[in-house]
């Protein structure tokens, strides 16, 4: 990989205990905003108050590859993801911003990985993987 390239790690709740690499990453959306409001009205009175809120969970999206040896390793990576990264469990993801710096998201996975079939790959050796995990859904 090139340096200065992003790396993109999912640990477990201790910060320190690495579960899983995303090795090539391309496509992610992890720069959100996700905060909240409330906005109080009245029917007879004009305009609203706004009272800021938290900040709401969201879903960041990742799709990355997987490179296999042969058609057999290939599928032995895509049955490990699914007992690696496990539903319902918290796992901190983290994001490079710089050398020094990281960008940690709380976060779960609550739904099942997606291995859409490239037409011109054909699951021989490479397979692309879309993750959905949801964000700020725990502590």
């Amino acid at each position: 990989m090139p340096s200065g390239f992003p790396k993109f790690r999912l640990y477990q709740t201790d910060g320190s205990t690495l579960v899983y690499e995303f090795v090539y990453v391309i496509d992610i959306n992890d720069f959100q905003d996700p905060s909240s409001f409330v906005e109080h009205t009245s029917l007879r009175g004009q305009g609203s108050i706004i009272s800021p809120g938290s900040e709401e969970s969201w879903d960041l999206n990742i799709t990355f590859i997987l490179k296999g040896v042969n058609y057999a390793d290939l599928v032995a990576q895509m049955n490990s993801l699914q007992t690696t990264i496990v539903n319902f469990t918290k796992y901190i993801l983290k994001v490079d911003l710089t050398p020094s710096t990281t960008k940690n998201y709380k976060c779960l996975r609550l739904q099942s990985f997606q291995f859409p079939l490239d037409r011109v790959t054909k699951r021989t050796n490479i397979q692309t993987v879309q993750l959905s995990l949801r964000v700020g859904a725990w502590g």
